[in-house]
């Protein structure tokens, strides 16, 4: 069904409900006290049909007091049915509402010059013309532009016509591509429980889907919807709908709240989003600046952090940071209505750039060029933008959200200058074989200055590349194609051989420490007592090639050595003395190597992990299977 939602605006006591009621049949004025004191207080809905389709008018309150509700009611529509009185002309809240219009972006379809019947006849022909060319000064120009009365049937005719050819237009979308219903009302029908209401955006909305209430992150479920009183199996975005809800209390519906698709939208405390200060503001907008943001149905109080700090001045834009006081939930292309506190006047708006920012620091430039990125709403440039953030790795997710691309679609876009490293992270494929360069340049220069060394301390490739993201991915690449190793959290190319790199003096000195262990055999030296320079390195050369076996004394949290001829000198002699099934003692075994049990400890642990012994309680015997 083609359908088009058009906002009615106007100065309060101009004639829009009136005129919605003439036009539609619909008293829009639902409550006692808007009846009483004569004027809207909150959002009104009707409908008018055509042989084209419908278009939804959603009544807007016009005192300055309830700004916020016309602001809510704005979200979702398309265009907008400007109401001013012949009478009074264009008022305060004619350019108000006008500026909020400019801010989110929404363009006025029809201009309804009411009360015509109430101006003397030699009077109206210049109060038209005056209003003509006040609007015409704000922007609003070449639109159908209609005197008509509520009271006079006849002069109707021709609003009608001008509501049904909005729907032969095409109105550019800020929708996100999953559903999302700001809810603008929340009650509760007997025998049904919680309905709320809204203008549905990005994608249709049925009884089949999966859905949560946020920021709040409540599932939920569809009982029914229904869209101007009739039931429907699913409404389409732009239309208006009315969602009967399971598993929620209307309680737990807050100002703010929103109706989506599950998993689709998440809360957050951070926006990244670019600002517009209105031309005629009072003042600039200023770094750390508190303000009213107002967006769907939200109405936050937030910070203000523009990037780089100073100030954007009347007329100007920049980018920022916009700070919650609490989660609130958004989409990227969102417009946002920014509102000084005191007096409470529009100064400007902001379109979101990213609903789920990271907080960052004003002067952070990856951060900037995303947000430049992201004005374009090129995937490949903000990607790009992305992996720089990212230390070249991003979430395809983010380039999804950043980018307003459907789940899932970014890959393909992508492909060719972006490799996929992992399940839904990408990396530019010059990044990548860039930080394959780093690792293998770094280890080689350490290798070059410490050839000795088995392994390099993990920052030594850390430290060397600015691909920090992709080390892990790299790492596991080079492991496969059995270039790299790692051991204990350090790393090495497999190519290294410390061995072969040695020099005479170094392979004289690691045959000395071995001999020593070998003359050593059950009490062996600490290795912290072999101190020349090169020492360190060459005892661990020798326990990685066995030669040397290094067991922990874990009672006295020690590491004792023992050249691996001894350890098997000392089995066999163990054998010897105490043949299966013959039980012995630790006691008895140090005394039987003429050790201590500093030792011999480790060294019957050692060889129950083997399976060369077999402990049973205080005793152990050796195992008949030779090991």
């Amino acid at each position: 069904m083609n359908t088009v939602c058009a906002i009615v605006i106007g100065h309060v006591d101009h004639g829009k409900t009136s005129l919605v009621r003439a036009l539609t049949g619909t008293d829009t004025d639902r409550l006692a006290l808007e009846k009483q004191r004569g004027l809207s207080i909150t959002l009104g809905f009707a409908h008018c049909d055509f042989p084209a389709g419908t278009v939804d008018l959603i009544d807007a309150p016009g005192h300055q007091d309830f700004t916020r509700a016309m602001v809510a009611g704005a979200t979702g529509a398309q265009t907008a049915l400007l109401v001013v009185s012949a009478i009074d002309g264009v008022a305060p809240q004619t350019l108000e509402h006008l500026r909020i219009m400019g801010v989110l972006g929404v363009g006025v379809g029809v201009v309804a010059v009411t009360k015509v019947d109430l101006v003397p006849a030699a009077q109206l022909s210049a109060k038209l013309d005056l209003i003509r060319s006040q609007l015409a000064a704000l922007g609003v120009s070449e639109v159908p532009f209609i005197p008509c009365s509520a009271n006079c049937p006849d002069s109707l005719a021709a609003v009608q016509q001008a509501l049904g050819a909005l729907l032969t237009m095409q109105w550019p979308s800020r929708a996100p591509v999953d559903a999302f219903l700001s809810i603008d009302r929340a009650f509760t029908l007997p025998g049904k429980g919680t309905v709320v209401t809204g203008t549905l955006l990005g994608a249709p909305l049925g009884t089949d889907g999966t859905f949560a209430l946020q920021p709040q992150g409540t599932p939920v479920s569809v009982r029914s919807v229904q869209s101007r009183g009739q039931p429907r199996d699913v409404v389409h975005p732009g239309e208006r709908v009315a969602v009967n809800l399971r598993g929620l209390a209307v309680q737990d519906v807050s100002q703010g709240s929103v109706l989506c698709t599950a998993d689709a939208f998440k809360a957050s405390n951070c926006m990244d989003v670019h600002i517009a200060v209105l031309p005629d503001a009072a003042r600039a907008l200023k770094h750390m600046h508190e303000l009213r943001a107002m967006f769907g149905t939200s109405q936050e109080v937030v910070t203000v952090r523009l990037m780089g700090g100073g100030q954007v001045s009347p007329g100007q834009s920049g980018f920022a940071q916009i700070r919650f006081r609490r989660k609130t939930v958004g989409f990227a292309g969102q417009r946002v209505v920014l509102r000084s506190l005191s007096p409470a006047v529009t100064m400007g708006g902001a379109v979101i750039l990213d609903p789920q920012a990271q907080p960052v620091r004003s002067g952070d430039v990856a951060r900037l060029n995303l947000m430049r990125a992201a004005v374009t709403r090129d995937a490949g440039l903000i990607a790009a933008a992305l992996c720089h953030q990212g230390k070249g790795l991003a979430a395809l997710e983010d380039v999804e959200r950043v980018a307003r691309l459907p789940r899932g679609s970014a890959l393909g876009r992508l492909a060719g200058t972006f490799t996929c490293i992992a399940s839904g992270h990408i990396a530019q494929t010059p990044d990548l074989l860039e930080a394959r360069s780093d690792v293998i340049s770094a280890l080689q220069s350490f290798h070059a200055a410490h050839p000795v060394k088995r392994l390099a301390p993990r920052r030594t490739i850390e430290q060397r590349s600015r691909f920090f993201g992709l080390l892990p991915y790299v790492e596991k690449g080079l492991i496969a194609d059995r270039k790299l190793r790692v051991e204990d959290g350090q790393v090495a190319l497999t190519a290294h051989d410390p061995l072969a790199a040695m020099n005479d003096a170094q392979r004289m000195r690691l045959a000395e420490i071995a001999a020593w262990f070998t003359k050593a055999g059950m009490a062996p030296p600490d290795a912290a007592q072999f101190s020349d320079a090169d020492d360190p390195d060459l005892v661990a050369l020798l326990v990685a090639s066995g030669t040397l076996v290094s067991l922990h004394n874990v009672a006295l949290n020690q590491w004792v050595l023992f050249h691996a001829e001894c350890v098997a000198q000392a089995v066999s002699r163990l054998r010897d003395i105490f043949p299966p099934p013959e039980r012995f003692t630790t006691s008895q075994a140090r005394s039987a190597l003429t050790t201590t049990r500093k030792f011999i400890v480790p060294l019957l642990e050692h060889l129950d992990s083997l399976g060369i012994t077999r402990r049973d309680g205080d005793t152990r015997q050796m195992n008949t299977q030779a090991h």
